[in-house]
C-alpha cells in the first residue's frame, strides 16, 4: 500500500506540474496575442494622427478657397453697385 500511495501522489505531482506547464504555455500564447494587439493599436493610432494631420491641412485649404471665393464675390457685389459709373 505504501508504494500505492507514493505512486498516486507521484502522479498527483505529475498532474499538477503538466497542469502548470500548460498554464505557463498558455499565459505566454496571451502575452503573444497582447503584445500583438499592442502593436496593431500602435499602427492604428500612428494612421490616425497621419489622417488627422491631411484633415487639417486639407481644411486649411478649404478656406483659403473659401475666402479668395468671398473676396471675389465682394469684389464683384461692389462692380455690380457701382454699375457702369466705372
Amino acid at each position: 500500500m505504501a508504494d500505492e500511495s507514493a505512486h498516486a501522489r507521484l502522479t498527483i505531482l505529475e498532474q499538477a506540474q503538466l497542469l502548470h506547464a500548460a498554464t505557463l504555455r498558455r499565459h505566454s500564447e496571451m502575452l503573444d496575442t497582447h503584445a500583438e494587439q499592442l502593436v496593431a493599436l500602435r499602427q492604428i493610432q500612428e494612421r490616425q494622427e497621419r489622417l488627422l494631420e491631411a484633415l487639417g491641412t486639407i481644411a486649411g485649404q478649404h478656406q483659403e478657397r473659401m475666402d479668395a471665393l468671398q473676396a471675389t464675390l465682394d469684389a464683384i457685389k461692389d462692380m455690380l453697385g457701382r454699375g457702369n459709373r466705372h
